[in-house]
């Protein structure tokens, strides 16, 4: 099942990567107590439904859309967490600006799944598509805490079917060579857009199987039961899938960074230490992608799990170190309370590329082209001016909070 080296030369390379029970999986990422547990994601009313059900969970035969009534009768020991779209939000975003940060040529298929066009990467960097999908998986699971399955094809519709194939943390490989074999066999249920409604019409044809679309010689009926689509899926069926990764339907809003500390702690030095590489990280990541923001936000999680989210707005789009890190140091001291420390994350937000920027300043404003360029401490100056804040530079603050925490 693995490609080999001429395949790679002479194909796309597509990954699909999908987050594993997505909603679950962030829970336990903020708990990891919770880990191993029989657990769903659900709402807190009577008419509440299962919106995921974690691994363990659907061993008991719990599954999305239940009722979650039915879910507490079939396993007693049932643990539910209600839902929290802000941590979900903020692990999505964090997961896509990971991913983008392999191949910009990405493409966000909901908020747990993307498209990802690793051809020229493979080749630039001469890695096999196999041991590059081992390396992103282990990167979100070590800084996310996430469970993902990756799907690598030589398109978009194959790289999706693969990636169903084996979860939890499965890499599935689907080639010329090898899509008859494992793709033919599943059900015609399965098959990605073959919808709940359209497979018993399908059935009562014969078509039982995904590879009965691929071998079925009547197209007229086959167009009546599943529409215009007809001729897109059975040549889906046959491997052929021209569709592109398309980068226009991103909207990433954020570029950030979190980690948890390998041990709960309220020492001042090792947070900053912490804090010093998140920023610094968040800086790289952005100028990487030529990608600026006007918001700084801080995650702090405490021993107990408590979260505090913090975030402020700035006024001028940046993504250098030394304001990130001043603006985190900030926000930091002004919300932490000293107690010990299991979490913290840090954030750029309301990103736009940069040479974007450019185009709307020089619309609207005349550039004096004689002006001295904006130091960092002049750019921290204008932000407590018009804000009314008390931002120092990061070396100062980092100073001045040491001191601070010392005395104490």
């Amino acid at each position: 099942m693995f490609l080999k080296k001429e395949e790679i030369d002479h194909m796309q390379i597509i990954f699909h990567i999908d987050l594993n029970a997505f909603y679950a999986s962030a829970e336990i990422a903020m708990d990891p107590s919770l880990e191993g547990k029989p657990l769903v994601v659900s709402g807190n009313n009577r008419r509440a439904i299962v919106s995921t059900a974690s691994y363990e969970a659907r061993k008991y035969g719990i599954h999305s859309a239940m009722p979650l009534f039915q879910a507490k009768q079939l396993c007693k020991d049932l643990i539910v967490k209600t839902v929290n779209f802000d941590l979900y939000r903020r692990l999505s975003s964090q997961f896509f600006e990971l991913i983008s940060s392999y191949s910009p040529i990405l493409e966000i298929a909901s908020i747990d799944e993307c498209y990802v066009d690793f051809s020229d990467y493979v080749i630039k960097h001469h890695v096999h598509p196999y041991d590059l999908a081992c390396t992103i998986q282990n990167t979100v699971l070590t800084e996310l805490k996430l469970k993902c399955s990756i799907g690598i094809a030589p398109n978009k519709f194959m790289a999706k079917m693969a990636s169903d194939m084996k979860k939890p943390m499965g890499i599935t490989i689907l080639n010329k060579s090898n899509y008859k074999q494992l793709l033919w066999p599943l059900d015609v249920a399965d098959m990605f857009g073959i919808g709940k409604k359209t497979a018993p019409k399908l059935k009562e044809l014969g078509i039982n199987t995904i590879g009965d679309v691929a071998n079925y010689d009547n197209y007229n009926k086959l167009r009546q039961i599943i529409g215009k689509n007809a001729l897109l899926l059975y040549r889906k069926a046959n491997g052929i899938d021209i569709s592109k990764v398309n980068t226009e339907k991103n909207e990433l809003k954020s570029v950030g960074n979190s980690t948890t500390l390998q041990y709960d702690t309220n020492d001042i030095d090792t947070i900053y230490e912490t804090l010093r590489s998140l920023c610094s990280r968040v800086s790289f990541r952005a100028k990487k992608r030529n990608l600026i923001g006007n918001s700084i936000s801080i995650t702090i999680k405490y021993s107990r799990f408590e979260t505090v989210s913090r975030q402020i707005p700035l006024s001028d789009y940046i993504n250098d170190y030394e304001t990130i890190l001043s603006t985190a140091k900030y926000l930091f001291d002004k919300n932490y309370e000293g107690r010990l420390l299991r979490l913290i994350g840090v954030s750029l937000n309301n990103i736009i590329n940069k040479n974007d920027y450019k185009k709307q300043v020089s619309l609207f404003e005349s550039i004096v082209t004689d002006s001295k360029p904006q130091t960092t401490t002049d750019f921290i100056n204008k932000i407590n001016k018009e804000n009314s804040y008390h931002l120092t530079t990061a070396s100062a603050l980092l100073e001045h909070s040491k001191n601070k925490y010392r005395k104490e």
